[in-house]
This record gives structure tokens, C-alpha cells and sequence, in this order.
């Protein structure tokens, strides 16, 4: 009794390859996820140091405040130092500084750990697309050799 592998077909060869071009095209997917949830956090770090810079102003004193596009203008510190916060869906409220602050925190932190769980699941993909380029190196120089897998 033989251990003989079973011979490689076009048909498979194709199926891993298509395969292999959807693993990439998620990996693709995955790291610009990874690149948006890096430019909000990004924000909203600036914005929270906004915040601090405002708490520490006495009233008068110029500080800069981000606009965005790596563009700030000077304003002067007010005796109201509310900020107003965007909480979702086109919501905004307005809070103390400490609780800007605290607000602006957890949302670093929520934005950290998917940043983490995307980091995490493109490195899953990576591992896949190595495995499906492997073996359709192997199916092609099977069938290009005659030879079985």
C-alpha cells in the first residue's frame, strides 16, 4: 500500500489562488482600518490637550487650538472653560474640563483596543496569506513539474 498524495488540479490551484487574492485584499481592508483608527485617536489626543492647555490658562493668557490638518489659531482662555464634546451620531454636550478630559480618555482607550483587536486580526491574516502562498507555490511547481502535493 502506497502513501500517495492526491494529484493537484487546475481547479484547486485556482480556488487557492482566488483565495489567497481575498485574504490580501482583507489584509488591505484591515490595514486602513488600522490607519483610521490611528488618525482618531490621533484627534482626539490633540483635543484632550486642548482641553488640558485650558485648564491650566488663567483667563486672558493665548493658547493654540487645533483645527485640524496640522492648522491651529491662537484664542484667549475665558472664565468659561466648558467644552463641548461630540459623544456620537451627531451629538455634542457640553462638560466641565475634567470631564472633557475623562470623556476624551475613555474614548483614547476605546479607540486603543480596537486598534489592538484589528492589529491583532491582520496578523491572523498575514499568517493565512503565508500559508495559501506556500502551497499554491507548491500546486504550481506540482503541476508545472508533473509532480504530486
Amino acid at each position: 500500500m502506497t502513501d500517495a498524495k492526491p494529484q493537484v488540479t487546475e481547479q484547486q490551484l485556482r480556488e487557492d489562488m482566488a483565495m489567497l487574492d481575498n485574504a490580501k485584499a482583507q489584509l488591505d481592508a484591515l490595514t486602513k482600518q488600522q490607519q483610521l483608527i490611528q488618525l482618531a485617536v490621533d484627534e482626539h489626543v490633540r483635543a484632550r490637550e486642548t482641553v488640558r492647555a485650558l485648564v491650566k490658562g488663567a483667563p486672558g493668557d493665548e493658547i493654540l487650538i487645533p483645527l485640524g490638518a496640522d492648522s491651529y489659531a491662537y484664542a484667549k482662555v475665558s472664565d468659561n472653560r466648558g467644552a463641548i464634546v461630540g459623544i456620537g451620531a451627531g451629538v455634542s454636550l457640553q462638560k466641565d474640563p475634567e470631564e472633557a478630559e475623562k470623556f476624551l480618555d475613555s474614548k483614547i482607550d476605546e479607540l486603543s483596543r480596537a486598534f489592538k483587536t484589528v492589529t491583532e486580526r491582520a496578523q491572523q491574516v498575514e499568517g493565512a496569506i503565508q500559508e495559501l502562498t506556500d502551497k499554491v507555490q507548491a500546486q504550481y511547481s506540482a503541476l508545472q513539474g508533473g509532480t504530486q502535493v
